[in-house]
């Protein structure tokens, strides 16, 4: 897969580094309509198994049971859930699957070797240049055969239409740069849709400060490196004016402007000496928290082997509508949970119980159920009702946090059993592994 895909700009621009550009070629791009959900997915399966002679020297699966892996795989396991019905997908690879962008990868793949082969052999085509980023492809072709070529493309499978663009003046987008032709040589300018917003981490936005100046330096690499120098003082302006409408301040993007610009100009009289370790960094994802983060890295940068990555709670998903069918709470798994005692007729109760499970919460639940009614003191939650007389609330069990890492799942447990510690029923055992740093935050 390798033969044809690119990455990124940067990947682009150092294939086009030697391409030189004659009279009769023409800039185009391909575009799949579609891709995801039009691929045959028997198609795929049998492209797969023709390479077994590659796959099989990494794999202890014989080729029968690998081949109903794959089945199974692709076809059988095409379905989701909406309003409490179940769907099948009868044709092509789901959106959002993990798996889908694998086997675009290898059917465009197979796609590009036929059609390649098929112009050489029968029509004495060559194609100059060819890369592909998932199904948008981008080539160098003489005019007279760019239609030929399209037809070709066409030909492989009914459901895999391609669509054409041709450069217009000289130059045409692909991929986030402009890439042009001026005499025999090919140029790459930044380029963003008409449609960009523009947006990029706000300078006053709750977020650490060396994220907010990694962002502008990452933005002004990116720019000024994918681009050639002769549009560099355009770009310097789109740079200033991204920035300044993120609220940036003007001696924070000139200082870094300069820096970036001092080192492209003497880049060819420095050898970069790049730093070498055995040591293997740990990455942490905390949340960050103003002020307090900085105490926080005082203690952590003594160990130079950990690196805190900081992530915000109040992402996209927390404020815009899954459109996703919910799924009830007693079948969700990973969570944190909590349980209110009802007390009973003569004496009111109203004291939680806080436990997390990474099963069904109805599984759980059930297990407690199960706990009270055979006499079993094996939770707080049944000591307590076993004790008192009283009655838990289980059916309307509410769940307060989800998380799939255990270790982060029992941490929000015993926060929440803080936090609560005055009308919790648990046992204080719960809590004595919490680190004294989150005790700050309660």
């Amino acid at each position: 897969m390798e033969k044809y895909n690119i990455k990124n700009a940067f990947q682009l621009k150092e294939k086009l580094e030697n391409i030189r550009i004659e009279e009769e070629d023409l800039l185009v791009s391909f575009d799949v309509i579609s891709l995801f959900t039009n691929i045959p997915t028997h198609l795929a399966i049998k492209i797969i198994l023709d390479k077994w002679d590659d796959i099989k020297p990494n794999t202890n699966i014989p080729k029968n049971k690998f081949h109903k892996i794959l089945n199974f795989c692709l076809k059988e396991n095409n379905y989701f859930t909406y309003n409490g019905n179940f769907y099948a997908q009868t044709f092509g690879m789901p959106m959002g699957n993990p798996l889908s962008p694998t086997i675009a990868d290898i059917v465009m793949d197979n796609l590009l070797d036929n059609t390649v082969m098929e112009l050489k052999k029968h029509l004495n085509i060559d194609i100059k240049f060819m890369v592909k980023y998932v199904d948008d492809i981008f080539a160098i072709v003489r005019r007279n055969d760019v239609d030929i070529i399209l037809k070709t493309l066409n030909e492989y499978h009914p459901k895999l239409q391609f669509t054409m663009e041709s450069e217009t003046n000289s130059r045409i987008p692909f991929l986030d740069v402009m890439i042009h032709k001026k005499n025999d040589s090919i140029l790459l300018d930044w380029y963003s849709k008409p449609t960009s917003s523009g947006r990029i981490i706000n300078f006053m936005s709750s977020q650490p400060l060396k994220y907010k100046v990694n962002t502008a330096k990452n933005l002004i690499h990116k720019i000024l490196t994918i681009s050639h120098a002769q549009f560099r003082d355009t770009n310097i302006n789109r740079i200033n004016r991204i920035l300044t409408n993120n609220n940036y301040p003007h001696h924070l993007i000139q200082s870094l402007l300069k820096q970036k610009i001092r080192e492209m100009d003497n880049q060819h009289n420095k050898t970069t000496k790049s730093k070498t370790t055995s040591e293997t960094k740990r990455y942490h994802s905390v949340t960050y928290v103003p002020k307090f983060h900085q105490q926080l890295e005082g203690e952590i940068n003594s160990n130079q082997n950990i690196t805190l990555a900081y992530k915000s709670n109040n992402t996209l998903s927390s404020i815009f509508t899954n459109t996703k069918s919910p799924i009830d709470s007693h079948q969700q798994s990973n969570v944190v949970y909590e349980i209110t005692c009802k007390g009973s007729e003569n004496e009111g109760c109203n004291k939680v119980y806080i436990g997390t499970t990474k099963r069904p919460l109805g599984v759980r639940l059930a297990e407690h159920e199960a706990d009270i009614r055979k006499n079993k003191n094996s939770t707080a939650l049944a000591q307590h009702v076993l004790a008192s007389g009283h009655t838990a609330d289980l059916t309307n069990a509410r769940i307060v946090d989800r998380e799939k890492r255990e270790k982060t799942r029992y941490t929000l447990e015993s926060l929440r059993i803080l936090q609560k510690r005055n009308v919790t029923i648990n046992k204080k055992e719960d809590t004595d592994d919490i680190a004294a740093a989150y005790l700050l935050c309660l």
